[in-house]
This record gives structure tokens, C-alpha cells and sequence, in this order.
């Protein structure tokens, strides 16, 4: 995983990362992964596009030769089970109608969820990979994380730890039910 900036090299996303997405039915994730350039492990943003509704985008990422803008909003969600994380992912392949991709995090829950927001605590940058359909990576490019995201990423980690500790000791834990509840609002973009 070697090229950044669209150029095509044939690559797919790692094998652990296409059996969590087809899994769980996803088309955007944050997954931990080590890359071939860095032994560290670190968070990775994984956009798998298919469909009509991404074939202008697939053509556009396809074509990009150099990094295109992003964005990341993040939100805490108190549900009565867990807390939840939500990052809203958005690559700008188009001004007016950006690639958009929401991923939710229960800290609590599961280990790994709890190790991407701790890597993001920690790591230098983000990378980013798109791919089409057959997880063919379309493009990557990797995203500056300043001190401010990499403090907001350790204060979302660290205060659904402290709400999901007080829900289990009130016996109301269930971050799959939280998890279920929140993913049941969301539909593709068309």
C-alpha cells in the first residue's frame, strides 16, 4: 500500500479489513491496520464505493492525482445502553455533494473500537483509502492529525469509558443494542 494520490497499482484493501466490511455490511470504516511503510500500528479510513450513485465519484478518485480536501466531525451519542462515537468522514471529490461516510465507535464495547480512537490519540497522521467495488483501491492520501484532533479523539475515547464504566455498574450495558439502535437511523447516500 505503498502509492498515495490515485495512482493505480492494482492493491486491494487488507484482507482483515474487506471480512470486517463485508461483515458487517459496511462501505466506511476506521480499522486498525500496520502499513507496509510503518511497522506502527495506526487507524486507517476504508470508503468502499459501488453502485450508480458512486460512479461519478469512483471516476474522479480514480483520475486524482494529488490529495483532495477532507473533513472529520465527530459526536458523542448517550444512548441509554452505551455511548457511542460517531466520526462523519467527508472527502471532498465534489464542492457541493462530498463524499460522506459515518463510523460508529463503542469504546466500551469492543477492543478494537477502543484501539482506534486510542491510535488516533496518538498517530501523526491519517490515511485514507478508497476503492471500488471489488476493493480495489482507487486512491489514498494521508491527512495531517495536529495536537487539537489528536486531544478530541483522547477526550471522546476517554469520556465514553467513564459513562459506559458507570452504565455497567448500573447493570444498563448493552452496546450492541446502543449500537443496533443508532446504525437503525442511517441509509446510503443516493
Amino acid at each position: 500500500m505503498k502509492s498515495m494520490h490515485g495512482e493505480s497499482n492494482n492493491q486491494t484493501f487488507p484482507a482483515s479489513v474487506i471480512e470486517k466490511m463485508t461483515e458487517g455490511g459496511s462501505t466506511v470504516t476506521c480499522l486498525p491496520v500496520k502499513l507496509e511503510e510503518d511497522d506502527n500500528w495506526q487507524s486507517a479510513v476504508f470508503f468502499r464505493l459501488g453502485g450508480r450513485e458512486s460512479q461519478v465519484d469512483i471516476k474522479l478518485l480514480s483520475e486524482q492525482q494529488s490529495a483532495l480536501g477532507v473533513g472529520i466531525e465527530t459526536d458523542l451519542i448517550e444512548h441509554a445502553n452505551a455511548t457511542v462515537v460517531m466520526l462523519r468522514l467527508q472527502m471532498f471529490t465534489q464542492p457541493e455533494n462530498p463524499l460522506v461516510g459515518e463510523v460508529l465507535i463503542t469504546p466500551g464495547g469492543a477492543e478494537t473500537h477502543y484501539e482506534i480512537l486510542t491510535l488516533l490519540s496518538t498517530q501523526k497522521t491519517l490515511t485514507w483509502f478508497l476503492s471500488d467495488q471489488e476493493f480495489q483501491i482507487i486512491h489514498q492520501q494521508r491527512q495531517p492529525l495536529n495536537d487539537d484532533w489528536r486531544k478530541e479523539f483522547l477526550d471522546l475515547r476517554d469520556e465514553a469509558f467513564k459513562r459506559d464504566t458507570l452504565l455497567r455498574l448500573s447493570g444498563n450495558y448493552s452496546a450492541q443494542t446502543a449500537f443496533a439502535e443508532v446504525v437503525s437511523h442511517y441509509a446510503l447516500r443516493s
